[in-house]
């Protein structure tokens, strides 16, 4: 499985706290996904 595929299926939390699966965000159009993390 492609890791793609794998973060399809994975949700996260949107602005307003709700949760959004990965994959319906690139459903439509192209989507580039930023990590960051927060040390401190």
């Amino acid at each position: 499985m492609s890791p793609i595929a794998e973060l399809e299926n994975v949700t996260a939390l949107d602005l307003t706290g709700e949760p959004v699966r990965l994959g319906d965000l690139w459903q439509e159009k192209t989507a580039v996904l930023v990590f960051v993390r927060h040390f401190g």
